[in-house]
């Protein structure tokens, strides 16, 4: 049976033969700098275990901290609300027009209030 992962440009073969995405001139770089910054007490194991715990904070941590921070979460329940009322509004609108109107103003003249009141109170 002939292995064929070599042709795909993410598996480990490719990898290896420097095909691919760019993690493997990163390990070679990253290998390159602590062999020559420590020639004669050189360990791969350490070097190896050392470029993990590199990439592991660099890649997951920038997106969990995006994904944790207060202006995601305002954008996402944004988000949500507007689909939302965009669903409910078109079918109330097409029921009751006139309710949906008077629903609209009164949403909008409380968000303006209570900006004003948010504004006024960091003053």
């Amino acid at each position: 049976m002939q292995d064929f992962a070599y042709l795909f440009g993410d598996s480990a073969a490719a990898w290896l033969r420097g095909r691919g995405d760019a993690r493997f001139p990163h390990y070679e770089r990253h290998y390159r700098a602590e062999r020559q910054a420590k020639p004669e007490t050189f360990d791969l194991e350490t070097a190896n275990e050392q470029y993990a715990k590199r990439c592991e904070r660099r890649s997951g941590a920038r997106l969990l901290r995006v994904l944790d921070s207060k202006a995601f979460k305002h954008l996402v329940f944004f988000l949500i609300m507007a689909w939302g009322g965009s669903l409910l509004l078109t079918t109330v609108g097409k029921q009751q027009p006139a309710i949906a109107g008077t629903v609209l103003a009164a949403l909008f003249i409380a968000i303006r209030i209570t900006r004003r009141k948010n504004r006024s109170a960091r003053q």
